[in-house]
């Protein structure tokens, strides 16, 4: 059922091959073994937030052994385009353009319909400054996004995950006691006592058990795992997806429950509702008053309310045939950057008549132009909160497959990054960071907080277990 686009596949490999060869490589030949091997830290994950618990665990002198079961480190860290979130910071200082720590928490929570555990979300608000001056020293350069979401910090130039991982490999780089090995997936937890003491890994040298004082997971979320999407949240079967690496299938999830950890907030997921070949658009297109066009399926009609909540309207367009919908708007809508960009990404067709776009979407030419003669007509069951209009030439259709983004739920955490089991009680021995959490979200998740919280609870995590 997973639908990965191999022209995405493919840019994601060679970009991480790129950045390999601009950084001093962190990791270090495979050898073959039968035999166990014991380090102090072992984080379970090579995406942003296992390299940063690699990387604190190894600062504070710990001997670390990072797997990653992927050919190359970079995870979804590698293809995030945003930002980072961050409060209080410098940089907002030197603009004039305050965000607080108080104004992230409200933020935060707010997104999140007020779900997400809130003493976990001051942490990540309280260290985001902390968080962001560490990337500073790493060399990455950073500007506000805008005055109106002074919240959003982006790179001065260039593309936000790429820059990540680069500057996280040259880091580990420097570090003799911090191992990487790729092409190495850990497939269990070893217990022993009531305490996660290691765990058993497949890689070139064999099936073999990696024994640590404490074991980070760091394995992202469910986006490339569409089956288990469903177990959790049966409104998105059949999900694409598109919008994601290969990594993310479970397993860190699947590891911790196996050894009684809790789950929290798994039926909450980022989908795109509007998205195809690994990109996503903005809903704006569809739900702009006065602009907006519509979504029609496979038998060219009109099927929701196309202002409804992303996450709503991707679960509606799944239960269309083939998963599927076309977006169609016009030259006002096109002459958006929006709009542009649907089409571009989208591979979207255009046309100087209704009836000629309906021929090139393969849709009936009499029905689609009945469906937007009625939408232009204000005719709409859906009870749309604001309506738009398709009458200016040319016009334009982008097919659209909805595509998870990000997995909102995951293990439980406390304020030290440690994992909780069914009673609330620690799992001695075992950490988690990054997106294989859950509660710092609930039902929405503020752009820059995931790549932010990487940072915060993978350091959070890694200190705890080497005792500082």
């Amino acid at each position: 059922m997973r639908r990965i686009g191999i022209a995405m596949m493919l840019i994601v490999v060679l970009m991480v091959s790129m950045l390999t060869g601009c950084a001093t490589p962190a990791s270090q030949p495979q050898t073959p073994t039968s035999k166990d091997i014991t380090t102090d830290i072992l984080v379970i994950g090579g995406g942003g937030a296992g390299l940063t618990s690699a990387i604190t665990a190894a600062e504070n002198g710990a001997n670390v052994i990072l797997v990653e079961k992927m050919p190359a480190v970079g995870g979804n860290t590698i293809i995030s385009a945003t930002g980072i979130t961050a409060s209080d910071t410098k940089l907002h200082e030197e603009a004039g353009l305050p965000f607080t720590v108080e104004d992230h928490i409200k933020k935060t929570m707010e997104t999140g319909k007020g779900l997400a555990d809130e003493a976990l979300v001051k942490i990540l608000a309280e260290n985001s400054s902390a968080a962001y001056d560490w990337l500073v020293s790493l060399g990455l350069s950073f500007k506000i996004q805008s005055p109106e979401e002074p919240f959003w910090i982006i790179p001065t130039e260039g593309h936000y995950g790429a820059q990540l991982v680069k500057a996280f490999q040259a880091e580990a780089g420097k570090y003799k006691n911090l191992e990487i090995k790729v092409n190495t997936k850990a497939t269990e937890l070893i217990v022993e006592d009531g305490k996660v003491v290691g765990a058993k890994v497949e890689g070139e040298g064999g099936t073999y058990a990696i024994k640590a004082k404490a074991v980070v997971l760091a394995t992202g979320g469910l986006n490339n795992a569409p089956e288990m999407i469903a177990e959790y949240n049966s409104n998105y079967k059949g999900i694409n997806a598109e919008m994601t690496t290969p990594g993310p299938t479970g397993d860190g999830i699947k590891m911790a429950v196996a050894v009684g950890a809790q789950l929290k907030d798994m039926e909450y997921f980022q989908m795109r509702p509007l998205s195809a070949n690994g990109h996503w658009y903005k809903e704006i297109i569809v739900n702009e008053e006065g602009k907006g066009g519509i979504l029609v399926n496979k038998k060219a009609e009109r099927f929701v309310d196309e202002t409804m909540k992303p996450w709503d309207l991707g679960a509606e367009i799944l239960k269309q045939e083939d998963r599927m919908a076309y977006i169609i708007f016009d030259t006002d809508v096109y002459n958006t950057k929006d709009g542009k960009k649907a089409v571009e990404q989208g591979k979207g067709v255009k046309a100087d008549t209704i009836e000629d776009l309906a021929a090139q979407l393969g849709l009936d030419a009499a029905v689609l132009k009945a469906t937007v003669d009625a939408y232009n007509g204000g005719q709409d069951p859906f009870n749309r909160k604001t309506m738009g209009k398709v009458t200016v030439g040319p016009f334009y259709g982008v097919k659209t497959l909805p595509s998870s983004h990000y997995t909102m739920g995951g293990i439980a955490i406390n304020e030290n990054a440690q994992v909780l089991n069914n009673d609330g009680n620690v799992i001695e021995g075992l950490y988690a960071a990054g997106e294989v959490v859950g509660g710092l979200y609930g039902a929405g998740r503020v752009a820059g907080n995931n790549t932010l919280d990487d940072i915060v609870f993978g350091k959070i995590a890694a200190n705890h277990a080497v005792g500082k």
